[in-house]
């Protein structure tokens, strides 16, 4: 009988401590999972899209609810900061990228920050992201700044760099179209 208890205690508690993993038993291959053919169209209105490209190979939200795939943003009139992330969450993904620098109105300016976490990889955490790689051409540019209807739009490249991982991530085609008030 108490060998039935504990086989039963066994079989119900493993279910439970999987489920309470943070990390996947294994690490997907990205060549083997599905990424989009086309990045969105650059617009100006708000519409609620940041994607670019890394690495050459197509990056973008992947729809799902807030939590798998959210844009999140603002820019502060009071100390011209503009900050905005980006996080997908679905499909064998579970990675953020954010950038910001300190901007006034359309135009070209150097990113004061930007980093990406990729919660699958082993060799960093979310305390440990990739960052800016001093020295490369790093830049966001504000086609759209409307603080009357809360409308940030742009495009932007960036280089990062993770020492733990060894590689280098380029971020290119870069295009945002944020309404922070909704």
């Amino acid at each position: 009988m108490k060998n039935k208890f504990l086989l039963l205690t066994w079989l119900l508690a493993v279910p439970l401590l999987w489920a309470g993993c943070n990390k996947p038993l294994f690490k997907p291959d990205r060549g083997s999972i599905a990424q989009p053919n086309e990045l969105p169209p650059i617009t100006t209105t708000g519409e609620g899209n940041f994607a670019c490209k890394i690495n050459g190979v197509n990056w973008q939200r992947c729809g799902g609810g807030f939590l798998q795939s959210s844009i999140l943003g603002n820019w502060s009139p009071n100390y011209k900061i503009f900050q905005l992330g980006a996080k997908r969450e679905c499909s064998g993904f579970d990675e953020t990228i954010s950038i910001n620098a300190i901007v006034d109105s359309a135009g070209t300016y150097p990113l004061e920050m930007a980093d990406f976490n990729d919660f699958n990889l082993e060799c960093q955490d979310v305390l440990d992201p990739y960052v800016l790689l001093e020295g490369a051409d790093n830049w966001v540019e504000i086609l759209n700044l409307d603080t009357k209807e809360f409308i940030v739009s742009g495009t932007f490249q960036c280089t990062l760099v993770h020492e733990g991982c060894g590689d280098t991530l380029f971020i290119t085609d870069g295009r945002f179209d944020y309404d922070w008030a909704n």
